[in-house]
């Protein structure tokens, strides 16, 4: 499992070289996928990528003063992909629990007031 920052620029790879080729990609464009409050450097980053290097996400062909030739292989698509499909089916488990909750809230309410108005169905005063 990645961390956040890991998972965002393994992203980034992804999308960029969508054709599932290498492509050419200056450090700014990598970079600009990171929040301005992650505080993302040229050292960091340069160690994110290596990281993935380490763990065969992508292949690193060169780097070179800010300038990078990045191939993502294919089991860093396959994180990616999970990844896309973990975060859809929260979303989805998400909802269902609102609605869940929804009906359970609105049920109760109808269920409480017929308990107190039942009294006076009954003939009370």
């Amino acid at each position: 499992m990645l961390d956040e920052r890991t998972g965002i620029l393994l992203e980034k790879i992804n999308e960029t070289c969508s054709d599932g080729g290498s492509k050419i990609v200056e450090e700014g464009e990598l970079l600009s996928c990171f929040p301005e409050t992650a505080k993302i450097g040229r050292e960091e980053l340069s160690r994110i990528l290596g990281y993935l290097e380490e763990r065969r996400y992508i292949d690193v062909k060169y780097a070179d003063e800010g300038v990078y030739c990045l191939c993502p292989l294919p089991e860093g698509r396959l994180y990616s992909e999970q990844a896309r499909q973990r975060r859809l089916e929260t979303r989805s488990r998400r909802r269902e629990i609102f609605l869940f909750s929804l009906s359970g809230a609105f049920f109760g309410a109808l269920m409480g007031a017929f308990i107190v108005l039942l009294p006076f169905l009954m003939g009370g005063r």
